[in-house]
């Protein structure tokens, strides 16, 4: 028995060092959560193969890489160059210019704070807008909930809503007092746009997500 295992052991670090391979353990095969959909990872070694269901039916893509250690590299058409940093249970892009982030299925599914459009978000000044404004936002899976809260920390909304992902990411839903609603976030989930009959674009309202200053929403800055 001590000679089987002595041997395996050998194998598993030749594996390591010659062929690059990830040893058990460190697998990240299986289904994910992610913020822009449902993926699904199958590991050979230290190929990696994903395919993702993105939510609202739009996207439903394939994509390979190379796994080393807890690292992944890809190349795709459909997001282009990219790398996943998988921690634990999650895993989250390498580049701060684009969101990919997501948690193993399984439990409550619900995404971080900081993954999707879990968090805190700051609402800066406008006419007739509560001055001070925030939003706690939970996504799980593709749903959202949350709450608007005025300067005082008092309650001003509610919200739900599904995301959508196709050309770009965007959440639209319904609101307690204000009717439906269409939250258009950006590329890097630093802020996102906030449209409803009552704040119509040109207005331009929008939120900034917790512990940035100011983030480009395609059209301008939010401050």
């Amino acid at each position: 028995m001590k000679n089987i295992s002595s041997k395996i052991l050998v194998l598993f670090v030749l594996c390591s060092l010659l062929l690059g391979c990830t040893p058990p353990g460190n697998t990240v095969a299986g289904t994910w959560i992610a913020n822009i959909g449902k993926v699904n990872f199958m590991q050979e070694g230290s190929k990696i193969t994903g395919t993702i269901e993105g939510y609202g039916g739009q996207w439903n893509e394939v994509f390979e890489g190379t796994l080393t250690n807890n690292m992944a590299v890809f190349n795709t058409e459909w997001f282009g160059d990219f790398t996943l940093i998988f921690e634990g249970d999650t895993f989250k892009n390498g580049s701060p210019d684009l969101s990919f982030c997501g948690v193993r299925s399984g439990g409550e599914n619900e995404l971080p704070a900081g993954c999707g459009f879990s968090g805190k978000w700051t609402v800066p000044d406008k006419p007739g807008f509560p001055a001070g404004s925030y939003l706690e936002l939970k996504q799980v899976k593709e749903n959202v909930t949350g709450t608007f809260y005025n300067g005082d920390g008092e309650v001003y909304d509610t919200i739900s809503g599904t995301v959508y992902w196709g050309k770009g990411w965007m959440m639209n839903g319904v609101t307690e007092n204000h009717g439906e609603i269409m939250l258009g976030i950006n590329s890097a989930e630093t802020g996102f746009t906030i449209i409803t009959d009552d704040f119509p674009y040109e207005q331009q309202l929008c939120a900034v997500r917790e512990g940035q200053t100011d983030v480009y929403l395609g059209s301008y800055d939010c401050e």
